[in-house]
């Protein structure tokens, strides 16, 4: 009797029992990283600021010790995070997470030989990595779908040369440009997102956010976007919630087969753990879209003012026509500082463009065609434009300027103490082929 009732339970392949306790133990410490992450989205939604959470400060200790005393790093690390997802940070922190999951691996299997299955295990795991993955499709698309994520095409945008872009910005500029197709993604990555909360269509969101994130992870590595780590990981997720359908769907779509339903097991053999599981997570998914929806819509707001709202005085996209320094020897136009931070050479310190496009910001362009993100103020009674840095307060211009009709401007004041005269002419960017081209359906001269 005992023989027969030994043949009924299920049965894992040794292998497959590791490599279980080894994707739970990772995807565990993962999924803690990305959730201490979703709950400072709820902070800040809630306080206006972001502040790490016990688990962040807890690697904030751990990780620039792995790095100066184990991986004996030449540079200290300081950074824990500065918009990019693929700081050394990060990395060691994968790396860390790594070691840690091999050794948890090696110390469950040999503590935990006899157990020959793990399923009800494995549905935890699975709901966890469905808050997960639908936690990050419904942030990523929120901010697609209610198109801020990639901004406007601002005056910089329009008048920068193609040649001078980081291929990170030759993508947020294409796909600022195509608001139609950054909608679309949007709504996959929220499709995605909705079908991960409910247990009957979670093949099928995992299905739809494998190929959304396997496209943006193919952006990310093909235009060096900063977030590389933070998308193949939300692609693997989704492939180990595809994984336990692989052989089904292989049946249907490539064989020809007919395919069972797949087994299902609970959470738990209690009834109302299993209800409150649900209500949890689809509580927990409807409180961040309304916080993402209510963020990106306030972000949209604020990056597109009304057509009928006034300009900021001096507004424009002005090319430089001449620039004269007067200083004998010629003096450095910017502080060590800044020359470092933008590796300016000999002859790079020129002007070729001031763009201002906001009362209190501009763009300045160097021959070199870096594009130096400066603070103005102008004061319209006085006829006067005072420019600095951030990067370096030491750092100043001071003009008095003169507009002859709509179409050009002279400075005349001094850069980094240096006299100068700076003439420059307007570009009406409005008229850019980029913004006046539209759609075409029929397509005689496509170029």
């Amino acid at each position: 009797m005992n023989e027969q009732a030994n043949a009924l339970q299920p049965y894992w392949r040794p292998s497959t029992r590791i490599i279980f306790r080894f994707v739970f133990c990772y995807l565990a410490l993962y999924s803690l990283y990305a959730l201490s992450f979703i709950w400072q989205i709820f902070k800040y939604a809630l306080t206006g600021r972001f502040a790490d959470t016990s688990y962040d400060l807890f690697w904030h200790h751990v990780i620039p010790w792995v790095g100066t005393h184990v991986l004996h790093l030449a540079t200290p690390i300081t950074i824990f995070t500065n918009g990019s997802g693929d700081t050394t940070y990060d990395q060691v922190l994968i790396l860390c997470e790594l070691f840690l999951a091999v050794v948890a691996t090696v110390v469950w299997s040999a503590l935990d030989r006899k157990r020959t299955e793990y399923r009800r295990l494995h549905e935890w795991l699975r709901f966890v990595v469905r808050l997960v993955l639908s936690s990050a499709m419904l942030s990523y698309g929120m901010d697609k779908l209610i198109p801020v994520q990639f901004g406007a095409l601002t005056l910089g945008r329009l008048a920068a040369r193609v040649g001078d872009l980081t291929p990170f910005n030759l993508l947020w500029t294409f796909m600022a440009a195509s608001k139609p197709y950054t909608i679309f993604c949007g709504a996959a990555e929220v499709l995605a997102g909705l079908l991960l909360l409910v247990p009957r269509f979670t093949t099928l969101g995992a299905l739809i956010a494998m190929a959304d994130m396997a496209n943006v992870f193919a952006l990310d590595m093909s235009y060096d976007v900063p977030v590389k780590l933070g998308s193949l990981h939300y692609l693997l997720m989704a492939v180990f919630l595809v994984a336990p359908d692989i052989q089904r769907l292989m049946n249907v779509l490539v064989l020809n087969r007919p395919a069972a339903p797949r087994e299902t097991v609970q959470l738990s053999s209690r009834r109302w753990v299993n209800l409150a599981a649900q209500i949890f997570l689809t509580v927990a998914a409807v409180l961040l879209l309304a916080v993402l929806t209510r963020e990106s819509v306030k972000r949209y707001a604020n990056a597109n003012p009304p057509a009928t709202a006034p300009q900021p005085a001096l507004y424009g996209a002005w090319q430089v026509d001449e620039f004269t320094t007067s200083t004998s020897p010629p003096a450095p136009l910017f502080t060590a500082k800044l020359a470092s931070d933008m590796h300016i050479g000999p002859g790079d310190e020129r002007w070729t463009e001031l763009i201002i496009e906001s009362g209190s910001g501009a763009v300045i362009r160097l021959t070199s065609g870096f594009p130096d993100y400066v603070t103005l103020k102008v004061d319209e009674g006085k006829n006067t434009l005072s420019i600095t840095d951030d990067a370096d307060p030491a750092w100043k211009c001071d003009f008095a300027y003169q507009r002859t009709g709509d179409r050009q401007l002279t400075l005349d004041g001094r850069i980094n103490g240096n006299p100068a005269v700076i003439k420059l002419y307007r570009i009406d960017m409005r008229k850019s082929v980029l913004v006046t081209r539209g759609f075409h359906w029929i397509n005689e001269h496509p170029f």
